[in-house]
């Protein structure tokens, strides 16, 4: 979260696009530091809980239902980010390149664009087939039942997309609930390819939240960019 903040703290304007903004956990703490915060979520219900959850801030919040593929609001954003590995659910170059296109088109000069994904690990994506990986555990509030969840998953290095299945089970009843989703593994060299090839100015690579500089150990990669001048 202090990145984050932090991060807000550096701009010269408080306009503020979080795209793939989900139930807003990160527009509070922008918000509460004086950010005129707009988010754009795909989801129905994501959108009704951010708006739910930022009502009290109604004057300089926000929340618009749209999908970051195809987006125009009509004004600029001193700030403009997708976080939490939102970016991968952009599943070809053409939906990245589209998102880029639209996220241009709202930026100045000086504006600021930053993406935080994970850096893929081979370990992870080429894990045998069918094997089940923990993944996390929590309580359900409503029923006050101890859930696990596990992971499964399958990588096409074609496509560079990875096919994940949640499977969520109690000591009572396993597999309750299964989800599948995909989501695209952007390696840093596709990256700064797809951001240089779609009019941007690479400013910063973190492979931290504490900006320490992209490596080759580094779990994530962080994207600090601005509008290219030419």
């Amino acid at each position: 979260m202090d990145f984050w903040t932090n991060i807000f703290s550096e701009i010269s304007g408080n306009t503020v696009l979080e795209l793939a903004c989900g139930t807003g956990r990160l527009a509070y703490s922008l918000v509460r530091e004086g950010a005129n915060y707009t988010g754009l979520e795909i989801s129905h219900d994501l959108a009704g809980l951010a708006k739910k959850k930022l009502i009290k801030m109604e004057n300089s919040v926000s929340i618009i239902h749209g999908d970051m593929r195809s987006f125009q609001l009509n004004q600029t954003f001193d700030l403009i980010f997708i976080g939490f590995n939102s970016f991968l659910h952009l599943l070809t170059d053409k939906d990245a390149i589209s998102s880029l296109s639209c996220v241009k088109k709202h930026m100045h000069k000086n504006s600021r664009f930053l993406i935080d994904i994970f850096t893929p690990n081979p370990l992870f994506l080429y894990r045998p087939e069918d094997v089940r990986f923990p993944v996390l555990e929590y309580t359900n509030s409503k029923t006050d039942e101890h859930v696990h969840v596990e992971e499964s998953n399958v990588y096409d290095p074609d496509t560079e997309i990875n096919e994940l299945t949640w499977y969520f089970s109690t000591k009572k009843k396993k597999d309750f609930a299964v989800e599948y989703f995909s989501m695209r593994m952007y390696f840093p060299s596709k990256m700064n390819q797809i951001l240089i090839e779609s009019g941007f100015k690479i400013c910063h690579q973190w492979g931290d939240y504490y900006r320490t500089g992209l490596g080759e150990g580094s779990k994530l990669q962080i994207y600090d960019v601005q509008k290219a001048s030419y």
